[in-house]
């Protein structure tokens, strides 16, 4: 079998129309400068509502959005790109405070988002998979329906009174997966979509046993033949109680079924509704 990552040019992507969305002239130079100087055409608007003008007229790849604007904040500006149909993929750009919205960004369309300041590789790694998912004839389509996990109402403890069984798949769109098994634990992998944008893996880090992970924030880095590094987000909040140390002994075997760690949920409740649910019919 071919592994999805095996197949990728070894050249990161270029020549693409990139618009930038945010109320802060510092980011536009920033992006503007780290992107042309990767061969990207750059395009800016100060304001959502300015971008989706834009949007309407032009053809553009790629859309990096901030998410605390005035008048229409990111999430605002993506319902309305999947309303009037504007498939352009998306990247959020959010700040420590807002990260679980930067979550809920990834379920209604968002392909990734960046947490405020970020580095060049940073900010290259989400740009270059999107880009290259593009390219490569597996753009997901904004606003696609895939059925968000089942809540049922919570006393206010994290025992969630939920619809979900052993064997069941939630995940973060574009990054993760998280199986639920019988002792109650979550075995946690890579989505194909995202590894499916990346050159051969040579290197991976995970967290240790017993370390804590929080949703929405990266638990495994993905080092590449091409010196790109990636990070993936993880799906749930809690410990750490299993770590598969095969995929470090051989990164090129990490696949769509390869499980990475196993993680004790401490928030299960007020997550599970920020996930997906994979379709019965689903294969990872």
């Amino acid at each position: 079998m071919t592994r999805p990552n095996a197949a990728n040019s070894a050249q990161s992507p270029t020549g693409s129309r990139i618009l930038v969305i945010d109320d802060e002239e510092i980011i536009h130079k920033s992006l503007r400068r780290i992107l042309e100087r990767h061969g990207h055409v750059v395009e800016s608007a100060m304001r959502a509502q300015d971008g989706l003008e834009k949007l309407r007229k032009t053809r553009f790849d790629l859309v990096l959005t901030d998410l605390m604007m005035p008048e229409m904040n990111g999430i605002q500006l993506i319902e309305t790109m999947n309303k009037e149909g504007i498939l352009v993929p998306a990247i959020m750009i959010t700040g420590y405070p807002t990260i679980r919205t930067a979550v809920e960004a990834l379920r209604l369309g968002a392909v990734d988002y960046l947490a405020k300041p970020f580095t060049r590789d940073e900010l290259l790694g989400p740009v270059n998979r999107t880009l290259r998912r593009r390219d490569g004839g597996n753009e997901r389509t904004m606003g696609e329906h895939i059925a968000p996990a089942e809540m049922g109402d919570s006393d206010g403890y994290d025992t969630p009174v939920i619809d979900i069984v052993p064997g069941e798949t939630v995940f973060l769109p574009e990054h993760a997966w998280a199986t639920y098994a019988q002792n109650g634990t979550f075995e946690v992998g890579i989505e194909p979509s995202f590894l499916g944008t990346l050159d051969p893996v040579v290197a991976v880090e995970l967290p240790a046993e017993g370390d804590l992970v929080e949703q929405g924030y990266v638990f495994a880095r993905l080092r590449t033949t091409t010196g790109e590094t990636h990070g993936v987000f993880v799906p749930l909040s809690g410990q750490v109680v299993g770590v598969n140390t095969a995929p470090a002994r051989d990164p090129a075997s990490i696949d769509p079924h390869t499980w990475l760690v196993r993680v004790l949920p401490t928030r299960l409740a007020q997550e599970l509704p920020l996930l997906k649910r994979r379709a019965a019919s689903g294969e990872r």
